[in-house]
């Protein structure tokens, strides 16, 4: 009989606590499953169904803000240091003797950020493989997700445009061909979400060069794009292949900046290959 996902609300710092799903299933493997800005770990269902009747263990969070996970009007809660607090705390707690993350957009760019945090401090890298969909922008404080005047409006006005905003998102994030019933599922999930914890995110988040990669020992990494993704530009998804050795950049047709939702199918195939490749050995 398959072990069920359990959920819980864990505290990982005084006044701080996260809505935390796993499956502990005494596997020598943990997938941990990072979502991106305004996003929630059930974004991850598809893959949750995927690798339930499988033997590998998986963790996942709403990051602080976010889903079920406690919220705040304070911008400190929402910086660099905070999340890679989280991100440290979590991975602590669950990690096993062998660990592949899967990330999606922002939360790629916490996992990099983390990862360099961790290598600089401590000399090792503490995963065995990465999956990145649609890795944020990483280089640059952004002070919002549209690039253009919306993101300078002020928060009282953000909130009267609030249904054009979401309209103008969707149509950077999700393909044309999206099923529209998906995106009434996910606009319904996101409808709390708070545009004062959007923009001090965006503003706090963890900044890096590159470059910087390069200094981390190689590690498998496959990278997967949307290729109608108006969010992440695909130089950037380029850029990032290009300062890890090795890693793989799977580019998906009739596919924007939601991939694990939009396409779970491949995301899920090649998510399989690479723990079939951390279960070989293979660097």
């Amino acid at each position: 009989m398959t072990n069920p996902l359990h959920e819980q609300m864990l505290t990982v710092a005084p006044g701080r606590a996260l809505h935390v799903t796993t499956r502990q299933d005494e596997a020598p493997v943990t997938l941990f499953f990072v979502h991106g800005g305004g996003g929630n770990k059930n974004q991850w269902r598809k893959q949750f169904a995927h690798f339930l009747p499988q033997h590998v263990n998986i963790v996942a969070w709403d990051a602080f803000g976010h889903g079920k996970s406690q919220r705040s009007k304070r911008e400190q809660d929402f910086s660099a240091d905070a999340f890679l607090r989280d991100f440290s705390f979590i991975f602590e707690k669950f990690r096993t003797e062998k660990t592949i993350i899967i990330a999606h957009s922002f939360g790629c760019r916490i996992t990099l950020a983390w990862l360099l945090q961790v290598w600089t401090r401590q000399h090792v890298l503490p995963v065995d493989g990465l999956v990145l969909l649609g890795p944020a922008p990483h280089e640059n404080k952004r002070r919002g997700l549209f690039g253009n005047w919306m993101d300078h409006l002020p928060l009282p006005v953000m909130e009267i445009l609030r249904p054009q905003l979401g309209r103008r998102f969707e149509a950077l994030a999700w393909h044309p061909g999206t099923d529209p019933a998906l995106l009434a599922f996910e606009r319904n999930a996101t409808r709390h979400n708070s545009l004062f914890m959007m923009r001090s995110l965006l503003r706090q988040g963890p900044v890096f060069p590159a470059a910087a990669l390069k200094a981390l020992p190689a590690v498998p990494v496959t990278f997967i794009a949307g290729a109608h993704d108006g969010i992440v530009p695909h130089s950037t998804v380029e850029k990032l292949a290009d300062s890890l050795p090795g890693a793989e950049v799977h580019t998906l047709d009739e596919c924007a900046h939601q991939i694990m939702l939009e396409k779970p199918d491949e995301v899920n195939m090649l998510t399989d290959a690479m723990l079939a490749r951390v279960n070989a050995g293979q660097a």
